[in-house]
C-alpha cells in the first residue's frame, strides 16, 4: 500500500513572511501511494472515507484521519464516473460494462448492474443512480440504489452533458443547445425545462452545472459566460463581471472561483461586477477547497495557495510535482491527489 503515517513539515508560508499577518505551516498528516499518474486516478469523499481508484484497476477505501486502508477492491480501469454518496460509493469503470456499487465504509460490493458499452455520467438523487448520454453513445437510464434494478431507459441514445443531482431531481442540459431539463430520477420524465439563448459548455470541457447554495445552481457555457438558475422558481439570469478567457469555474463557499488564461484566479460574488479577489497562481488552478482560516487554492504544478477571508494570499508551499485534485474535508485539513499519491495537509497557524 505504501501508506506512510506521521508529520512532516513542508514548509513555511513563506520564506520572507514579513508582510504576512501570520506565518502558516503546511503539515503532511499522511501519504498513500497510488502507483499511477495523478490524471489517471479519480477521487470521491464522504462517510468517513476517500474512495481513490489506483493500481490501474483497484477501488480502495482510506480512512480520511489516517490514511489507513480500510477495503480494497478490484474495479478496472480508470472509472468514467466515481462518487460517494449517502452511504453508497458507485463507479463505472473503463471498458468493463457495469455500474459497481458498494457500502462507502467496509467496502462490499451490494450489487452490480450491467450497462451498455462506453455508458458514462452518473449523477445520484434520492435512492436513485442516473447513467448514461456521455458523448450520445448510450441511453440514459435509472438504477435504483436499493438493489440495482433498472427504473427506466430512454428508447434510444442521447446527447448530454454531465448531468447534476439537485436534491430530488437531475439536471440534463442537451449538448450543443441551451436546453436544460430537469428529470424525475425514478420516471425520467421531465419536471421543468429552461433554455439559455446560447449553448452550454462544450462537452468534456468541465461541469455544466456547480450549485451555489440550497435554492441556485450555476451554468456554464460555451461562451464562457455564467448563468443562475433558481430550479425551484425557474428564474434565470445572466451573472456579471465573469472575466474572459476563463478555463475552469469551482463555486466553494459560496464565491465563483474562475481560473482565467493569465494564470490567475478570479473569485466573484454571485451577481457582483466587481472581483471579490484577484489570486496569482503558479500554473492552472487543480481545485478550491474552504478551510477554517479562509481557502486552499491548489495548483496544477503542485503548488496550495491559502486565501484569508479577506481575500488576501497568506501562505503558500509546495507539496507535490503535480496535483490532479484537492478535497475539503474538515476545518484545518484537505486532501491533495498528487502525482503519484495522496496526501493530507493540513494547514496550521
Amino acid at each position: 500500500m505504501c501508506h506512510r503515517s506521521g508529520r512532516s513539515r513542508n514548509l513555511l508560508a513563506r520564506a520572507d513572511a514579513s508582510w504576512l499577518p501570520a506565518p502558516v505551516i503546511f503539515e503532511t498528516a499522511w501519504r498513500h501511494s497510488l502507483h499511477q499518474r495523478a490524471f489517471l486516478s479519480r477521487s470521491a469523499v464522504g462517510s468517513g472515507r476517500v474512495v481513490v481508484h489506483e493500481r490501474r484497476s483497484r477501488l480502495v477505501g482510506l480512512d480520511v484521519r489516517d490514511g489507513g486502508v480500510r477495503w480494497d477492491v478490484p474495479l478496472g480501469l480508470w472509472p468514467y464516473a466515481l462518487t460517494v454518496t449517502a452511504g453508497w460509493c458507485l463507479a463505472i469503470p473503463q471498458w468493463l460494462p457495469w455500474l459497481s456499487c458498494h457500502e462507502a465504509v467496509a467496502g462490499e460490493r451490494l450489487w452490480r448492474a450491467e450497462l451498455p458499452r462506453f455508458t458514462g455520467h452518473l449523477a445520484v438523487a434520492g435512492s436513485v443512480a442516473v447513467v448514461g448520454g456521455w458523448r450520445g453513445y448510450t441511453p440514459q437510464a435509472g438504477y435504483d440504489l436499493a438493489d440495482g434494478s433498472l427504473l427506466w431507459r430512454t428508447d434510444g441514445p442521447v446527447a448530454i452533458e454531465r448531468p447534476h443531482a439537485f436534491d430530488d431531481r437531475v439536471l440534463v442540459a442537451d449538448q450543443d443547445t441551451g436546453l436544460i431539463r430537469a428529470l424525475d430520477p425514478r420516471t425520467g420524465t421531465d419536471l421543468a425545462t429552461w433554455r439559455l439563448p446560447e449553448p452550454v459548455l462544450k462537452v468534456d470541457s468541465g461541469p455544466v452545472f456547480l450549485r451555489l447554495d440550497a435554492e441556485r445552481v450555476l451554468v456554464r457555457a460555451a461562451s464562457g459566460s455564467l448563468w443562475e438558475l433558481r430550479p425551484g422558481s425557474g428564474a434565470l439570469r445572466r451573472l456579471p463581471g465573469v472575466p474572459d478567457q476563463v478555463r475552469s469555474v469551482t463555486v466553494t463557499g459560496g464565491l465563483i472561483w474562475c481560473n482565467t488564461g493569465d494564470r490567475q484566479v478570479v473569485v466573484l460574488e454571485p451577481g457582483e461586477a466587481v472581483p471579490w479577489a484577484r489570486v496569482k497562481q503558479y500554473g492552472w488552478a487543480a481545485g478550491v477547497a474552504a478551510v477554517a482560516s479562509g481557502f486552499v487554492i491548489a495548483s496544477e504544478l503542485g503548488g496550495l495557495t491559502l486565501v484569508n477571508p479577506a481575500g488576501e494570499e497568506v501562505g503558500h508551499a509546495t507539496v507535490d510535482k503535480r496535483i490532479g485534485g484537492l478535497h475539503g474535508v474538515d476545518r484545518d485539513r484537505v486532501l491533495v491527489r498528487g502525482k503519484s499519491e495522496l496526501l493530507a495537509v493540513d494547514l496550521r497557524p
